[in-house]
Formats: C-alpha cells, sequence, structure tokens
C-alpha cells in the first residue's frame, strides 16, 4: 500500500469533470495529488495529505482509514458570478465518488464523502485568496466494509 497512490487515484477520479452553469467551464489543469508551488486562476483540484487513524485488528488486519481532502480552487477576483459558480462546482464534483469505490486499488476497501466545504474567498494557497469547493473523502484500507 502506497499512500501516494490513493492520492493519485483520488485525483484521476477528476479528470474529466467539468461544471455548467450557463455555459461549461472546465479545469485549468489535470487535477494533482502532488502539491504545486503556485496555483494558476483556476479552477483547478487539489488532492491534499490525508489525516487519518491508523488501526491493525487482533488478526494483525490493516484497518487504517484516511480523510483526504479534495478541493477546487477558483479564482475570485475574475468571474461576477462566483456564487453561483460554486454551486455548480459542487454539483459535477458531488458524486464522482460514489460510496463503496475502490479507486481501482486492490488495498482499498471502500472511499466516500464524507464532507463538504463551499465558500467564497474560503482557501489560501501560496499567499493568494481562492473560492473553495471542498470534499473530505474516507478511504478505508483493509478488509472491512462501511
Amino acid at each position: 500500500m502506497t499512500l501516494k497512490a490513493v492520492a493519485d487515484a483520488l485525483a484521476l477520479k477528476y479528470v474529466a469533470v467539468t461544471a455548467t452553469n450557463g455555459t461549461t467551464e472546465s479545469l485549468t489543469t489535470a487535477p494533482t495529488a502532488s502539491l504545486p508551488n503556485t496555483v494558476a486562476k483556476g479552477p483547478v483540484i487539489l488532492v491534499y495529505h490525508p489525516t487519518g487513524v491508523l488501526d491493525v485488528g487482533v488478526s494483525r488486519i490493516r484497518r487504517d482509514e484516511y480523510d483526504f481532502p479534495v478541493k477546487l480552487l477558483r479564482d475570485p477576483l475574475d468571474y461576477p458570478g462566483r456564487s453561483a459558480w460554486l454551486y455548480a462546482w459542487h454539483d459535477a464534483m458531488r458524486d464522482v465518488i460514489r460510496d463503496g469505490d475502490t479507486l481501482s486499488l486492490a488495498y482499498v476497501s471502500w472511499a466516500h464523502v464524507i464532507a463538504v466545504r463551499v465558500e467564497l474567498d474560503g482557501e489560501d494557497y501560496a499567499g493568494v485568496k481562492f473560492d473553495v469547493v471542498e470534499f473530505t473523502i474516507r478511504v478505508h484500507i483493509g478488509d472491512l466494509q462501511p
């Protein structure tokens, strides 16, 4: 099991996502789990490093759970319809990870969305404020189902 492979698999799930709000808006760069030094004006999707709980049961089966923040960052300065676009991006991203998704990795038992945050000027990245749509995705490593 490699944690970076899990993060990369999450990023890969969002490659083709677009949002529609009268017109269609696409990502400016491919989603990534390798956080860049700076972010273009966006929209861009970044998979942040996880937090989690590490657990090995009595039978020595690994049952780790990691919470990965997946954030869409969008430049708040260039778009007058900021709020409507955040709703559109939320809707486009919501069902990309479905309950029980294994991310096509043998050691992932399941992944699902556990939280969401949508906020104007809600994320600072490299000293720049961005509008943000954030999903927290819980990933379970091991043999147990949710």
